[in-house]
């Protein structure tokens, strides 16, 4: 069993060690924020559970490492993992031989970010703070890369011209994300295939998946259920300058085979877009 691992709270530019019981939220809109917190620290270890695969299968970690690494191209690179949740991202490139750091808002998650990385020998910093409000300098980082984390940010043109502002000039913005609440979508047979996928995975993993979606309310007032994606992305990243905005999409197809696509192809399809500053 891995340690116990206690993140780093940074605040503005000081760093405090320790377990702080501290607001999590500081700017922005306030009362959805906290909402989304709440909702990632009562998911933190559910939520780790269910997609940890990715960086203990090598199967699934080389396919990863791919994506992530023809996105990145040759060298090696200072990173942020923006929402870096239960530290996949950040485990997968720091096996690249990436020098990366994590942040995201949930004090629980980022637990769950440290026993991983403890558990891979990979020596990682993680930093509890806000996407829409980094606390590094300009021109800190070489990419800002993030998967599944810009659909459920309150302000994504805030939280995009951050990480613009933390990138060095020609560095990267890599953006993984899906159609986890697109209308065309129907939510009962998005339901009754997530409940068809439960005996699979208890049959192949052996365990039992736990899945919780937002309350109704805040899904419906995210800017990503009302939005057209990927264009609104490369709309919003055009708008801030970016150059060289390109879309992968149908990512499905070269990360889920066969009775992967059954056990998970209901949570909606998934894209990468690249930019450069």
């Amino acid at each position: 069993m891995a340690p116990s691992y206690t993140p780093t709270m940074m605040l503005g530019q000081f760093k405090v060690e320790g377990e702080l019981h501290l607001p999590l939220i500081y700017f922005g809109d306030r009362q959805m924020k906290s909402q989304i917190v709440r909702y990632w620290n009562g998911r933190a270890v559910d939520y780790d559970q269910n997609v940890r695969q990715v960086i203990y299968s090598r199967r699934e970690q080389a396919a990863w490492q791919k994506i992530f690494g023809d996105a990145l191209g040759d060298g090696f690179r200072k990173i942020l993992d923006v929402g870096t949740g239960p530290g996949i991202v950040a485990n997968l490139l720091a096996g690249l031989g990436h020098n990366v750091i994590g942040i995201d808002s949930s004090w629980d998650m980022l637990k769950r970010a440290g026993e991983n990385s403890t558990a891979l020998y990979h020596s990682l910093e993680f930093v509890q703070g806000d996407a829409e409000n980094l606390p590094f300098e300009d021109g800190s980082f070489d990419a800002v890369v993030n998967r599944y984390v810009l659909w459920s940010l309150p302000d994504p043109k805030r939280a995009l011209a951050e990480w613009r502002r933390v990138l060095r000039s020609e560095g990267r913005v890599i953006i993984v994300d899906g159609t986890w609440y697109d209308p065309k979508h129907k939510p009962l047979s998005k339901k009754l295939w997530q409940n068809l996928s439960v005996p699979l995975i208890m049959l192949t993993e052996g365990r039992v998946p736990h899945y919780q979606d937002l309350n109704e309310d805040l899904r419906d007032s995210l800017w990503s259920s009302n939005a057209q994606r990927p264009d609104a992305d490369v709309d919003m990243l055009k708008g801030l300058d970016f150059k060289n905005v390109r879309v992968v999409g149908a990512l499905n197809r070269k990360l889920l085979k066969n009775l992967d696509y059954l056990k998970n192809g209901h949570c909606g399809e998934r894209f990468m877009i690249t930019g450069v500053k």
